[in-house]
């Protein structure tokens, strides 16, 4: 199964990412520390969970705001956060759309 995980890139900063890694993801203090300094994956999600795509793309745009730097994979391609955001509004798209095809049907009954 396809993952997206990513890094943060290493810019001195990387102490004022932890409380909100922290509180995001719920890992301990050495975890994340050992993470950023080893350049480790930050957070790893399976392509069908949307609801772990959901949060990590709302951690990425938090670092983002406090000046991160991201480097976002698919499996081990490096992607653009775009890639991510695609996938999220595709998978909404196809829900609206099965919604909307649910709603007809039911009409019609």
């Amino acid at each position: 199964m396809s993952e997206i995980k990513f890094k943060v890139i290493k810019d001195g900063n990387e102490k004022k990412y932890i409380p909100l890694i922290r509180k995001m993801l719920n890992r301990s203090l050495m975890e994340i520390k050992e993470c950023l300094s080893n350049n480790g994956y930050i957070d790893i999600c399976s392509l069908d969970n949307i609801d772990g795509l959901q949060h990590m793309n709302e951690l990425i745009d938090e670092l983002q705001k406090k000046g991160a730097e991201i480097v976002l994979y698919e499996n081990d391609r490096v992607v653009e956060t775009e890639f991510l955001k695609n996938i999220l509004e595709s998978h909404f798209d196809t829900e609206r759309y099965m919604q909307e095809t649910d709603d007809k049907v039911i009409e019609q009954d």
